[in-house]
């Protein structure tokens, strides 16, 4: 019976505790909260030297509910650089004047803030400079007999921002790929490669991680044209007789180009200009050629030729 009465009691009591903690929980109170200063919208470029001592007092009224988030972890308000804080000879501002309504904006119509303490903050900031460095694909791929890719084979994107202390960034030229093997490849594929970014100096930001590559695998053949040779610079009062007039060619094209490559794609010349009296020949250029070959090879390097005046 004595135990009962204890149990009952003990309801009781619990029950009433319960009651006023509620009560007390949702009556108003007014007091100051440290708030840390997040810095948000930063240009890619800047590094602000002082971000993490900076810090706001804000004197704030809302029930007791609201209050048990500011007890269980430090509170951060954010701040839009960008559009808040102001720029004065070498220092950026921040002013309550400013950025008040943003700061007022991040609080639910249950807190009242009444005052923010100190009215301004200041930041020193270090400019960094921006590159733009092309990306280098390491990449060995062995087609099968048979297979190629008619373009060189680049990353999506190409290139990619670094930004960094100007000395650090005049020694880098290229940012390389994770290395890619692939053999017996007979088929388009594509794949995602990563930046080494791990090599490069901690003060070096880039923001791209990986970059794609889209290897076009098609199925080649060889053709060959024979094609009539051009003598250029020649002087007006000069005739110059050669030999052979024509010679062959054979390029290396993709299967789906291969129809549509003609003779009058190609152009052979010889240079006048580099004539020797101790010699009768000229060397022979390729100078125009279709985008839509791979490779060409003159099966004749030189020509014969005689001068009739």
């Amino acid at each position: 019976m004595r135990s009962k009465k204890l149990n009952v009691f003990l309801i009781f009591f619990l029950l009433a505790f319960f009651i006023l903690v509620l009560s007390r929980l949702s009556a108003n109170y007014t007091s100051t909260v440290k708030f840390k200063v997040n810095l948000e919208n930063v240009p890619e470029e800047m590094i602000v030297l002082n971000d993490s001592l900076n810090t706001l007092n804000l004197t704030m009224s809302t029930n007791g509910f609201a209050w048990l988030k500011y007890y269980t972890k430090t509170p951060s308000i954010a701040i839009d650089f960008k559009n808040e804080v102001r720029q004065s000879d070498s220092l950026y501002i921040w002013s309550l004047s400013r950025g008040y309504a943003g700061i007022n904006l991040q609080f639910g119509k249950d807190i009242d803030v009444k005052t923010i303490n100190p009215d301004s903050l200041f930041f020193k900031v270090d400019i960094n400079a921006v590159k733009i460095i092309p990306v280098k694909p390491n990449i060995e791929i062995k087609f099968s007999p048979g297979y190629n890719v008619l373009e060189d084979l680049k990353t999506k994107p190409d290139s990619v921002k670094v930004i960094g202390p100007q000395s650090l960034l005049n020694t880098l030229n290229f940012i390389e790929t994770e290395p890619l093997k692939k053999n017996n490849i007979n088929k388009p594929f594509s794949t995602q490669l990563k930046l080494k970014i791990e090599a490069l100096d901690s003060q070096i930001l880039v923001k791209t991680k990986t970059v794609s590559i889209d290897v076009k695998t098609e199925k080649f053949t060889e053709g060959t044209f024979n094609l009539p040779i051009k003598i250029i610079n020649i002087p007006n009062n000069l005739e110059v007789n050669f030999f052979p007039k024509t010679i062959n060619l054979s390029f290396y094209t993709s299967l789906e180009s291969y129809n549509s490559i003609k003779e009058s794609d190609f152009e052979i010349v010889c240079d006048f200009n580099e004539h020797s009296n101790t010699s009768s020949y000229l060397s022979t250029k390729l100078v125009k050629f279709p985008k839509a070959i791979k490779t060409s090879r003159l099966h004749q390097q030189k020509i014969e030729y005689i001068i009739s005046e």
